[in-house]
């Protein structure tokens, strides 16, 4: 039932048209979940100059087209890349190494891990054994080891999730590593704890004709 819901949700919410204007919902639901998840964060103070939202649209559709041959984001991808527009994506790069380049780097680490669901099942693992003093990390690897179609059943998603995995591995501390993978995880989750608070972006586009909604989880 939940894998069900689950593909149900990328339908309805993540199916972008192929045409180059940004749906407004989308680009609200951008600042809703990206602005609470630097509510905690030096990030929180860098205003918002709607850039980073188009720059995010265009990374995101260039990542798509490498990848998967078409331009048809789903709103994970492109809550992933504005978020990394928020911090620069000059000349098409993530975290200053070009699209092309990393968008390999993730393929080889889904490949090198047997696959999208070993991969995530692995990432899972990895999460889990860092030293959080937080408590964080553990509880989004239990929380997210509950189904792993989410991350892994669609192409689109283990791909972010591939890159979720990679960027976060490269930080410097294993407390960075955590907090930096529930940060990019949660697009494609939905759910995570960012220390003792806990982020539902599930329902952040699903009513129509108001403000986005991000939850606290129950």
């Amino acid at each position: 039932m939940r894998r069900a819901l689950s593909i149900l949700l990328l339908v309805l919410l993540g199916g972008a048209p192929a045409a180059a204007q940004i749906p407004a919902e989308w680009q609200s639901a951008a600042q809703a979940v990206i602005g609470e998840l630097e509510r905690d964060t030096p990030q929180a103070a860098k205003p918002w100059t709607g850039a980073e939202l188009t720059q995010g649209w265009s990374l995101a559709r260039a990542w798509r087209k490498h990848n998967n041959g078409n331009i048809e984001i789903i709103l994970a991808e492109y809550l992933m890349f504005v978020a990394l527009c928020r911090r620069g994506c000059a000349n098409s790069t993530i975290e200053g190494q070009g699209y092309v380049g990393v968008a390999e780097q993730a393929k080889a680490l889904r490949n090198q891990n047997g696959g999208a669901y070993a991969m995530t099942s692995n990432a899972h693992a990895w999460l889990a054994g860092l030293p959080d003093p937080s408590g964080a990390a553990q509880k989004n690897a239990a929380l997210w080891a509950k189904d792993l179609d989410v991350a892994a059943a669609d192409f689109a998603t283990s791909n972010i999730y591939a890159l979720a995995w990679l960027l976060a591995r490269n930080r410097p501390t294993p407390a960075e590593q955590a907090d930096a993978f529930a940060r990019f995880a949660i697009f494609v989750q939905g759910k995570a704890w960012l220390g003792a608070r806990c982020i539902d972006i599930s329902r952040v586009a699903t009513v129509l004709d108001a403000p986005p909604r991000v939850e606290t989880c129950k």
